[in-house]
């Protein structure tokens, strides 16, 4: 595909292309000393299935396809084990590493990396997977499927296995030859050659003022400290959990959706943490953002998604004005992409993501920044899902940083918490765990505004109320606080 493309021609040493994730399991209290080992035995002899038993091979003119191969799976899947007393720090200094250098692409362009010797017996499954190969939606709905939600449940599955028989390919008719499904195909470009033009058309003229702008335009963006160009392999990384019913009855009480409310806390407490650097902008922010347009029954493989910027909230605007706002710049975004056709939105993506390339591509050209930061939503699973008896405990991303800008905010809902992540440069962001610290502020503030009752609840018992999420740093390269 096009888009599977991009992610391969846009890596380089310091802009790594590969999504990663370190699902954190409770091993059965009888198995405690030997779980880990059966594990990797059985990763290392499960078989694999497209995208995973694929390579690159590339042709003449920068073009690239797949070709199958056989994985060595010593050294897709590794095992390794971190000293006593495997604190989360020593495994956020372990993942930081893992995650630093880039896919071999003699090799499938994936890793897996099982970790003992993690506090209170627990392990970790620290997973690589390169952006061309599969998008964010589809590798969670992989995850979910190698899971299961029967404690019982003995089985081990890994997500490169085969879900079932692959569907049997119709047989083409003896009539039709392959000069005839070559015509058909050339056939059918002019729609779809007309849905783009006519879509680029209607950008422009948005651009122009001659109709309503659906969503933000390239290049209006405010200039911040996360518009600055990659310049080494340096990450900084942070987490936190946050109550999914919390977030959920906030969006019951202002009518718009879990995603409207994640945006708005997650801009509110940038302009926060903005302020306290002394860098605020008199202009809303603009959030790049991924939209799935993957369906049930879609091949595993590819990236399946479109994109679009929208214009987040006013600096000054108090957190429901900025929540009202959001709701409507995403509403619009919505809009315009159901009006819009699959070509021309596949283009759409490809133009917004090469704007991100344009500050590096074009040192000497100070352009006005398109966006100020990558946001990314994912629904992960809702019950409790278990690896061969042992239960999945926690789930933490280590999302992949665009050219420009270098900052990604990624949420996916996991059980009963949505699980957020933050990803930076040193030069972006130092301190992405002092921004977690913000936002956590951010969602009690739009609690107490929206749910007042509940919030004054609160503070009537004794005991010491329990945090709204947890917050974890982790970085390559660590700051002081």
């Amino acid at each position: 595909g096009a888009l599977d493309l991009v992610f391969l021609l846009l890596e380089n040493q310091t802009r790594p292309m590969h999504m990663s994730s370190c699902l954190i399991f409770e091993p059965p209290a009888r198995q405690k000393n030997t779980f880990v080992k059966k594990v990797v035995q059985a990763f290392r002899a499960a078989d694999t299935a497209r995208p995973f038993n694929q390579k690159i091979k590339w042709l003449e003119g920068g073009v690239a396809r797949w070709e199958t191969a056989q994985p060595d799976m010593h050294y897709h899947v590794r095992h390794m084990a971190i000293p006593g007393p495997g604190t989360m720090a020593q495994l956020d200094d372990t993942l930081a590493l893992l995650n630093a250098p880039l896919l071999d692409r003699a090799y499938p362009l994936w890793q897996c990396f099982v970790i003992e010797g993690l506090e209170q017996g627990r392990f970790a499954v620290f997973l690589k997977l390169h952006h061309s190969m599969i998008d964010g939606e589809g590798a969670v709905k992989l995850l979910h499927t190698a899971l299961s939600d029967d404690q019982g449940s003995k089985h081990f599955r890994a997500i490169w296995e085969p879900l079932g028989k692959p569907p049997q390919k119709a047989r083409a008719k003896v009539s039709q030859s392959e000069l005839q499904r070559l015509v058909s195909r050339v056939n059918s470009l002019p729609s779809g050659l007309r849905d783009i033009t006519s879509g680029l058309l209607d950008f422009g003229a948005q651009a122009l003022n001659l109709k309503p702008q659906q969503s933000s335009l390239p290049f209006q963006a405010p200039d911040t400290p996360f518009n600055v160009p990659l310049s080494s392999s340096a990450r900084c990384y942070a987490n936190c959990e946050i109550p999914l019913d919390q977030v959920k009855a906030i969006a019951a009480a202002a009518q718009c959706t879990v995603n409207d409310v994640a945006v708005t806390f997650i801009d509110h407490a940038l302009h926060k943490y903005l302020a306290e650097n002394g860098r605020e902008v008199s202009a809303p922010l603009v959030a790049g953002m991924p939209l799935s347009t993957r369906t049930a029954d879609a091949e595993v493989g590819g990236n399946l998604v479109t994109a679009d910027l929208v214009r987040m909230g006013q600096p000054d605007a108090s957190i429901t004005d900025r929540l009202q706002q959001v709701h409507e710049s995403t509403c619009r975004v919505k809009d315009k992409a159901r009006a819009m056709s699959a070509p021309m939105k596949q283009v759409h993506s490809m133009l917004l993501l090469g704007l991100t390339a344009v500050p590096e591509l074009t040192p000497g050209l100070s352009a006005t920044p398109s966006s100020n930061l990558l946001i990314s939503n994912m629904a992960g699973p809702r019950e409790q899902l278990y690896m061969g008896g042992a239960p999945l405990v926690a789930m933490h991303g280590l999302p992949i940083l665009p050219p420009n800008p270098c900052l990604n905010v990624t949420f996916v809902s996991v059980l009963d918490q949505i699980c957020l992540a933050v990803a930076s440069t040193p030069e972006a962001m130092n301190n992405p765990g002092r921004y977690i610290e913000l936002l956590l502020e951010s969602v009690k503030e739009l609690e107490t505004a929206l749910l007042p009752r509940k919030s004054a609840r609160r503070k009537t018992p004794r005991k010491q109320p329990a945090k709204a999420g947890s917050t974890r740093k982790k970085a390559s390269k660590r700051s002081k606080k």
